[in-house]
């Protein structure tokens, strides 16, 4: 097992913090190169912003799919546990399952009280 698989239950905060910084690196870097690279006293860091935008772009590449598809996770075990139905839980009930698996932790927890809540897993 490689770190990330290691890190169940917290990768959809560490992707998350990735992506954010991996962002605001890449806008911070973009901005100095669109708008400040002419400025006199900014010219120095042109070839740092470069290189910053490079690793900004790498960090996004490797963070963001696994932060939209870990979100998207997410928000599909929150719209059904929003679900009223009970049939349709119980339609549903297959992919809320595989997507706490996969969020686990706290998300796991959650959708195993709300199962048990609603009387569709047994205590």
């Amino acid at each position: 097992m490689g770190w990330w698989d290691n890190q169940h239950g917290r990768q959809l905060r560490i992707s998350g913090t990735a992506t954010f910084a991996s962002a605001l690196l890449t806008t911070m870097s973009a901005a100095q190169l669109m708008f400040l690279q002419d400025n006199a006293d900014f010219q120095e860091y042109t070839g740092v912003a470069i290189v910053l935008i490079v690793i900004g772009g790498i960090g996004l590449a490797v963070s963001a799919p696994a932060f939209i598809n870990l979100s998207a996770r997410a928000k599909t075990l929150r719209a059904i546990m929003s679900t009223k139905s009970v049939s349709e839980l119980r339609k549903q009930k297959a992919n809320g399952d595989e997507s706490a698996r996969i969020l686990g932790g706290g998300h796991q927890e959650a959708w195993n009280a709300f199962l048990q809540e609603k009387g569709l897993k047994k205590r």
